[in-house]
């Protein structure tokens, strides 16, 4: 049947359209049915995209109800790549935003639904294109759509918008769709639509849907019980519903006393007292979701149970049905909000049993999900950084203005002290400062040249450990070509071991397939030979770059990548050390960031992650923690095994072998050592330790000025400050367990800002009569604006509620817990905050303004007293001031350029004041010739110089990072080599041993197969993109020819087939090879290794000029052996 459905006719789409149609119809029926008929139209659906995305989405459906988020987000993520079908997608968007909605992904949320709204644009835009089944999912799409946003916005206690999504919904539309028309009518009734006491007409929604759903919906039907269950709670609203009669939904209609009487008969079947009426409906509700499956609400349900009971004052099975709530599905721990409200009502019930331990344990733990799933962090740190930037630009004002004001202070003394000083200044003595100029200048140009020399001589050896860097890479390159060529033989053997566990063979082609598993093996036990003597072969041969630094300079390069640790809501802190190891800067920049990104990945938000040096005698240890989730110990046994696979990657593994070499360098490296120490729940410890190092530090003192600015506040208590010293009386009276006390000191501080509110409210004409009397006076005070200490008033609420708690006062407790709540989420929430932020950001453009008139104000001071004051009295001074100048010009730390510029202005000035003297002249002449020819001096030298740093700076870049990838890489391909080379003989084994035992032969492939993978992806990471093409390459490749066959001739000519390359026939007269040698020169196989890297340098230069090409072989040749390379026609290099 299925070989039957699987060409995409129009007959099979209707079939796959049909069991989609029969899922959806079981959504609020039966969970098992929705996943067998979506499972069976997704086996089916091959070629048809759209009926695909439907069974994907019954798919997600099936998962949410189950609680498999994992699942349903990666079923509905394919819905988009199977489907363009804007219906199905929109489906496909409303249950993500489901899905952020119970796990309190407040930001996902509004993503996907603007997406989902762009999409009910598009389609409403062009409604004639839907078919009539795309109408009727539309229908099911648009109504969905306003009940998840619904009930996130009730959630979140945003009222209004909650019922305006409700009231967007057509009930007479969505009657086509009963399961849809239900949901409709239980969010009706749930409560929180109708504004006042409007218990009456809710009940009625909820009797409407109860009625419907019968015995067809038991998911609604649950819903229904379990929403009306908590309407009985309150003994009025009994009172109010005693006379709604069970069948009708008309809530205007005026009924009689019998039918008053015979209202709850067919709701209960049974008379009972009032009392256990609510209780009666939750049981039935929980019964009806357990048989359904939805664990979300089960646990809900649970938690319904529980406050009945408790209401009736049997705690003992209110605590047991809320433990069993948390504890029967460890799943629900994905939805906060659920988890939240369960803790809540601990709180309540460990309250009600005087477990003041576990009461606060519960209460804690509710209060941390509150503050977790607030939807403003961004926003609060950006108003927290606005907030920094404000008070550094109100420092900055004040420093520059007291920088104007000692700035025309010291002006006014310099003044004074000029009027009064006489001075006489000789020719003579004018001079001077050009001679001791020209004995400074040709020191400097000594130092030029000495310095160009030197970063001749650094380049000329950069390159040296650059090309030994390059070709060592290469060489690296050629074994992870090596490593790559065996996987397919594992694959082969996957192949035949699959056909054998599958397929009944006869005995002669089982035996066939076992020899050439044999075969198999053997060729990758030659090829894990040749990798074997090619890692041995290159072994000690690591160049460690040893120096003495300042530990500070790596610190400083960590400590800039902290956005990455703050966007997860980590802090990092990296102190300040002075310490200066004896080690490999890059390796050792390479294990702190290793360290510390592990740190990061195992830590949850809100954690810290520190990063130190402590000094000992002769080393330094370098120390990372973090305050994760810490590890067992058996993973911390094993942390640093070649074996070990705990998510921590080859970077720790790479860490410990870095340390071992050091370990071989040199007796100085016996300090060295890396541990861990951990502790499941409260974090780890790494740390490593490397010798000490010695190094010249020279100490530049610099002097600094500091300003302080000093407010002064006025002095008195206000009514709101009596309040905040209430209200920390009410927080340490509570955890001094006087909690009368506490209540006590927290209603007199209500009071005191109930009068301040009141007064603002008289005050700027606010009216009440507007104000939602459903909500807290705090609520309404925050909607309305009034200027309040709320985080006090946050406070108050919450220290009455714990009060209340625990001298059982529930109706207490349960207002000022709600009032908290409301005005919690309401002032968390980025209502206001995207406006203070905007103010911020405008006071801030505003001081900057303000920062640069200032600064300007600053700068005007002088020219402003020049032309006032000041040019009066040069103009009575003659040329020698002048002279002065252009000496103290000379002689400043200035450049050239900038001395000559300096020096030609003062003089134009000196001119134009009319004070000219040919004596004068002459000596400023004089002094700016010479400047002209040390800047033209110094202008040579110094592009000579700047190009030398480029190339020097490119160069040891370039080896840095070859130095790094190199040394890794050796540890990864150690690694394969230990870790692997046991299998293939292991393989052997089993099929000479035990040939009938096909499974452990598979298992034991799978695995091999699985870690020979894993492994060789870690190395090939290493050896991403290519080697840049240049001289180096080609020089290495026939440099290597060379080694091997000690003499070689050349001829060159072009190709004749494409102009892009150029041939190259090498010929070696004193090497001989056979012809099998021959044929393998350039594979695993072949004589001499050597030949690999030529192949993998030919290789690199294909990849990196995109000429593929590229390639080299071996012909016979008269005398010795021919090498014919193709190489592209891009460089001309020398041979």
């Amino acid at each position: 049947m299925a070989l039957f459905f699987a060409a995409c006719s129009s007959s099979n789409q209707r079939m796959i359209d049909k069991l989609n149609d029969i899922s959806y119809d079981f959504h609020y029926k039966n969970l098992d049915s929705t996943y067998y008929y979506a499972m069976l139209a997704d086996s089916l659906s091959g070629g048809y995209d759209e009926g695909k995305a439907a069974a994907l989405n019954n798919l997600a459906f099936y998962h949410i109800a189950r609680m498999d988020y994992n699942i349903a987000y990666d079923l509905l993520r394919q819905v988009a790549e199977k489907t363009d079908n804007q219906v199905e997608l929109l489906v496909a968007d409303i249950q993500l935003m489901r899905l952020c909605q119970r796990e309190s992904h407040n930001k996902d949320f509004y993503v996907y639904r603007e997406k989902a709204q762009r999409r009910l644009r598009r389609v409403d835009e062009e409604p004639e294109r839907l078919s009539d089944r795309q109408k009727l999912r539309m229908i099911y799409a648009r109504s969905e759509f306003h009940i998840v946003e619904a009930t996130y916005f009730y959630y979140v206690n945003s009222i209004d918008s909650f019922r305006k999504s409700l009231y967007a919904i057509n009930p007479e539309e969505i009657q086509q769709d009963t399961a849809q028309y239900l949901g409709y009518l239980y969010n009706m009734g749930a409560g929180g639509v109708f504004p006042g006491h409007a218990c009456v007409k809710e009940f009625g929604y909820l009797l409407r849907c109860y009625t419907l759903a019968a015995d067809k919906y038991p998911y609604w039907k649950a819903n229904s019980l379990q929403a009306m269950s908590e309407h009985l709670w309150n003994d009025n609203d009994m009172k109010d519903l005693s006379w709604v009669y069970h069948f009708e939904f008309n809530t205007h209609h005026s009924y009689s006393d019998v039918e008053q009487e015979s209202c709850f008969i067919p709701l209960f079947g049974i008379e009972m007292p009032d009392s256990l009426k609510s209780i009666d409906l939750a049981q039935r509700s929980l019964s009806h979701f357990t048989e359904y499956g939805d664990v979300y609400q089960i646990a809900g349900a649970n938690r319904t149970l529980a406050q009945c009971y408790f209401n009736m004052g049997d705690y003992e099975s209110s605590l047991y049905c809320l433990n069993r709530a948390l504890a029967e599905n460890k799943a629900i721990e994905q939805a906060p909000d659920l988890v939240a409200s369960i803790r809540e009502e601990l709180s309540l019930t460990y309250s009600a049993l005087n477990d003041k331990q576990q009461s606060d344990y519960n209460r804690n733990i509710y209060l941390d999900i509150q503050e977790q799933t607030r939807q403003d962090r961004f926003l609060e740190a950006r108003a927290a950084q606005l907030d920094k930037s404000s008070k550094i630009l109100n420092g900055m004002i004040a420093a520059v203005v007291a920088m104007i004001l000692a700035i025309i202070i010291l002006l006014i003394i310099l003044t004074h002290k000029r009027a009064n000083a006489k001075r006489v200044h000789p020719l003579a003595e004018l001079l001077e400062p050009l001679k001791k100029w020209k004995e400074i200048n040709k020191a400097h140009v000594t130092d030029l040249l000495a310095q160009e020399e030197e970063l001749q001589e650094k380049y000329k050896m950069g390159v040296f450990l650059k090309e030994k860097q390059l070709t060592r890479n290469v060489e690296q390159r050629a074994k992870i070509q090596l490593v790559n060529s065996i996987t397919p033989f594992i694959d082969r053997m996957m192949h035949e071991i699959d056909v054998l566990s599958t397929k009944k063979e006869t005995p002669e082609r089982s035996a066939e397939r076992y020899q050439y598993l044999m075969e198999l093996t053997g060729k990758i036990n030659e090829y894990n030979d040749v990798l074997t003597r090619w890692i041995e072969m290159r072994q000690g041969d690591l160049q460690l770059k040893i120096e003495s630094f300042p530990l500070q300079s790596l610190f400083d390069i960590v400590a800039k990548g902290k956005m990455a640790y703050d966007m997860r809501g980590i802090k990092l802190q990296v102190k300040p050390t002075i310490a200066i190891v004896k080690a490999d800067k890059a390796l050792t920049l390479f294990m702190v960031n290793t360290i510390a990104d592990n740190a990061r990945k195992f830590t949850a938000a809100g954690g810290d992650v520190t990063i130190e040096a402590q000094e000992d005698t002769d080393s330094v240890e370098i120390i990372v923690t973090d305050t994760g989730e810490g590890m067992s110990e058996d993973k911390l046994a094993h942390l640093f095994d070649r074996t070990y696979t705990g998510g921590h990657g080859f970077g720790l593994l790479n860490c410990k072998g870095i340390i071992e070499k050091y370990k071989k360098v040199s007796s100085i490296f016996h300090v060295c050592d890396i541990w861990a120490v951990s502790q499941m729940g409260k974090g780890s410890r790494i740390s490593f330790r490397l010798p000490k190092g010695i190094m010249r530090i020279v100490l530049l003192l610099c002097g600094f000025m500091t300003f302080t600015s000093i407010s002064l506040q006025a002095q008195g208590t206000s009514r709101l400050e009596i309040a905040r010293e209430l209200a920390d009386s009410a927080y340490n009276s509570n955890i001094a367990g006087r909690f009368e006390r506490a209540l006590h000191f927290a209603d007199s501080a209500t009071l005191y800002i109930e009068a301040h509110a009141t007064s603002y409210v008289q005050k700027n004409g606010l009216t009440k009569h507007a104000w939602d009397k459903s909500r807290s006076d705090g609520w309404n005070w925050f909607q309305k604006g009034v200027d309040l200490p709320y985080d006090v008033l946050l406070t108050l609420y919450n220290e009455k509620a714990i009060a209340a708690l625990a001298l059982h006062k529930w109706e207490v407790y349960q207002t000022n817990n709600k009032a908290y709540t409301e005005l919690f989420r309401a002032y968390s929430a980025d209502v206001s905050l995207p406006t203070y932020v905007t103010t911020l950001q405008q006071s801030e453009a505003n001081k900057i303004i303000a920062v640069a008139l200032l600064v300007l104000l600053l700068l005007s001071i002088f020219p402003v007293y020049y032309f006032l004051y000041y040019r009066h009295v040069l103009y009575r001074r003659f040329a020698v001031e002048k002279i002065n100048d252009i000496n103290e010009t000379l002689l400043s730390a200035a450049s050239d350029k900038e001395k000559l510029a300096r020096i030609e202005t003062i003089w134009r000035q000196h001119k134009n004041m009319g004070n000219t003297s040919r004596e004068f002249s002459d000596i400023v002449a004089e002094i700016e010739e010479a400047l002209r020819q040390s800047i033209a001096a110094d202008k040579d030298k110094a592009a000579n110089l700047e190009i030398a740093t480029d190339e020097l700076r490119r160069v040891n870049y370039e080896s840095e990072r070859l130095h790094v990838s190199n040394s890794v890489l050796d540890n990864c391909l150690s690694t394969l080599k230990h870790e692997t080379m046991y299998y293939p003989a292991r393989i052997q084994q089993l099929i000479v041993e035990h040939p009938e035992d096909v499974m452990a032969l598979r298992e034991l492939v799978d695995y091999y197969h699985s870690l020979y993978v894993m492994l060789s992806r870690q190395a090939a990471q290493q050896v991403e993109g290519n080697l840049r093409y240049d001289d180096t390459l080609v020089e290495y490749l026939f440099d290597t020819l060379r080694k091997i066959a000690g003499d070689i001739r050349v001829n060159v000519k072009a190709d004749e087939k494409q102009d892009s390359y150029i041939i190259y026939n090498v010929y070696m007269p004193k090497v001989t090879y056979t012809e099998e040698q021959r044929l393998g020169l350039f594979t695993p196989l072949t004589v001499d290794l050597r030949y690999l890297i030529c192949k993998q340098i030919v290789r690199e230069i294909g990849e990196a000029t995109n000429l593929r090409r590229c390639g080299i072989l071996a012909l016979p040749a008269t005398i010795g052996t021919e090498i014919k390379i193709l190489l592209p026609k891009l460089k001309q290099t020398v041979i």
